[in-house]
Parts: C-alpha cells; sequence; structure tokens
C-alpha cells in the first residue's frame, strides 16, 4: 500500500492525451410524488440542473481530478451543447485545443431524469456515422504535435470519431514514439483493437468481443484468455461486484476483489478505471499494481451519483483505509 500510494504522489502533471468521441451529460434531477393523469408516467417537479463531460470528455475530467494534465480530442457539433460540453471541459482544467467542429454532426447529448435517486428517463442526441478523412487528419496531427505525453487512452462508444484506419495511424504512432496505448473498447470495433498495450472491456463488452457467455468468475477467467492472443493485447476486465481480471501477456491472471462499499450509479465507472490506469502506468506501476489503483477508484466513483470524477484526495483516503 505504501508503494500504491508512491505512485499517486507521481500522478501530478502526467501528461495524457484522450481520443474519442466526446458527450455532454445533462442531470434533471427532482421530486416524484404522484402519477401523470395522461399516461401512465411518474411526474417529476424539477429541482436542478447538471451538466458534466461525457464520454472521451469523462476521460479527461477523471485525469485531471487525479492531479494529471489531460489533453482532449474529438469532435462537436455547431450549436449550444458545444458551449456547454466547452465550458464543462474548461472548468476542469481539461485542454481542449484538440477538439474540432463538424457542421454535419450534432454535439452528443445523453440527458438522464433522475427522481428519488433512481434514473427514470434517458434521452439521447446523437449522430452516429463516421467522420469525414479531414477531421481525422486534423485530430492525428493534433495528437502527434504534442510533446512528452506519456499515454494515449482512446475512449470509444462507437458514434463516429474512431475508425479502423485513424486507430492505425495511432497503434503506429505510439509505437513508435514507446507511449502507452489504452483502449476503452467498444465490440463493433473489435478488430481495430489488435497490438495495443491494454485493452479494458466490462462484463458486456467481454461478453461480445470473446463470444462467451459471462455467468460467474470461471467465464471471466475464460474470456480474459481468450482475448489475450486474439488481441495481442494485455486485457484488464472489469467485472462489477466481482472487481476486476487481470490478463498479461505471458503471465497467470490476476483477480482483484471490489472494494466498493455502496453502489449508487456505475455510469462512467469505465471512464474513472482507463482514466487511473492510464496515471498510474505512466507513474511506473506494474498492469497488477495499476489495476489495484483502478478497482479503488472505481469503487469510489460507483458510490457517487452521475458520471463525478474522482478526486486523488477520495482516492488517497482509500487507501489509508
Amino acid at each position: 500500500m505504501k508503494q500504491l500510494r508512491k505512485y499517486l504522489d507521481q500522478f501530478k502533471n502526467k501528461k495524457i492525451a484522450v481520443i474519442g468521441d466526446l458527450i455532454l451529460d445533462k442531470y434533471i434531477f427532482g421530486d416524484v410524488e404522484r402519477i401523470s393523469p395522461e399516461a401512465p408516467i411518474p411526474i417529476i417537479n424539477v429541482k436542478k440542473e447538471i451538466f458534466a463531460p461525457g464520454g472521451a470528455a469523462n476521460v479527461a475530467a477523471n485525469i485531471s481530478t487525479l492531479s494529471g494534465k489531460a489533453y482532449l480530442f474529438g469532435i462537436v457539433g455547431e450549436d449550444s451543447a458545444r458551449e456547454t460540453l466547452l465550458e464543462t471541459a474548461h472548468s476542469y482544467a481539461i485542454n481542449t485545443d484538440g477538439i474540432f467542429t463538424d457542421n454535419n454532426k450534432a454535439t452528443i447529448q445523453k440527458i438522464r431524469v433522475i427522481g428519488q435517486h433512481q434514473q427514470l428517463l434517458r434521452i439521447d442526441y446523437e449522430k452516429t456515422d463516421y467522420i469525414d478523412n479531414e477531421k481525422k487528419f486534423l485530430l492525428f496531427k493534433n495528437l502527434t504535435n504534442l510533446t512528452d505525453i506519456s499515454a494515449i487512452v482512446i475512449s470509444d462508444y462507437a458514434k463516429g470519431t474512431i475508425s479502423q484506419n485513424l486507430i492505425e495511424q495511432i497503434k503506429q504512432y505510439a509505437k513508435q514514439n514507446n507511449i502507452l496505448l489504452i483502449i476503452d473498447p467498444k465490440p463493433l470495433h473489435k478488430p481495430f483493437y489488435e497490438g495495443a498495450f491494454l485493452i479494458t472491456p466490462n462484463k458486456k463488452e467481454a461478453q461480445k468481443m470473446s463470444g462467451i457467455l459471462i455467468e460467474n468468475k470461471e467465464d471471466f477467467i475464460k474470456a480474459g484468455q481468450k482475448l489475450i492472443p486474439e488481441m495481442n493485447a494485455n486485457i484488464v476486465l472489469t467485472a462489477g461486484e466481482l472487481g476486476m481480471f487481470v490478463f498479461e501477456k505471458g503471465k497467470g491472471y490476476i483477480h482483484i476483489p471490489t472494494v466498493a462499499k455502496d453502489v449508487f450509479d456505475v455510469s462512467g465507472a469505465g471512464d474513472t478505471v482507463v482514466a487511473s490506469l492510464a496515471l498510474a502506468l505512466s507513474a511506473g506501476a506494474t498492469l497488477s499494481e495499476a489495476a489495484v489503483i483502478a478497482n479503488h477508484a472505481a469503487g469510489i466513483k460507483v458510490g457517487k451519483v452521475g458520471t463525478s470524477p474522482v478526486l486523488l484526495a477520495e482516492l488517497l483516503k482509500s487507501f489509508l483505509g
């Protein structure tokens, strides 16, 4: 634990590039006291509204709140949601120079309606066709203009930013420059990820990517062991109440039990995991040590409502018990 805390001290100012699908999260909180006379649905009396960075932007927010330096790359539309997303990103001290406007796309939004701490409805605004070659070129060019970055995180929500040719360029660039490449995947793009340093699927994603129905610990192990040779990458499977399973090339698996005490909301937990993994690995932690740190961060995140990033002080406190 003492050594792990030392890694946390080295998170400060580590430069991490995050590229992927940018999402504006909106939360509408209120009270529910009656059912609508128009349809059998609850009426929510709105008390407050909150905007937060989502998707790849939430990964960047977690990097910043854990004291790293986050550089964000992605696409937004020419709309009011774009301005709100940029404002929320700036509030977390995220560098947004790598964000470009695409007039053919709308800024992705996810609106969640929450009453009495329970999510009642989610509304999505999105257009998921792939971005054009010009925008891919701009994203990659600006990414390669960064200096002294220790890791690149690809946050793929399959909303159109990450394509095969873009990811191939990033893989080649990361390999040539000895930069860690960490991918939070979507099964649709499984063939794109081969050869990355680390891939971090959750249970649902691992099922689809491996073709194995996961119902227990043994199934997680089978899925991870199958994915390592298929993807030619290290694998960290996030397993909810079972914690994490770490599969490192050339080594046996490691199971890390969850440290979560109360689970209020799992949304954004994967973003927290990949952000803390990137920082811990950049600080010199082994993959298994980084996974222990990420597991603590995830345990903090699921105790919060919404895609709230984890603070370094919270993570330090978690290790102090």
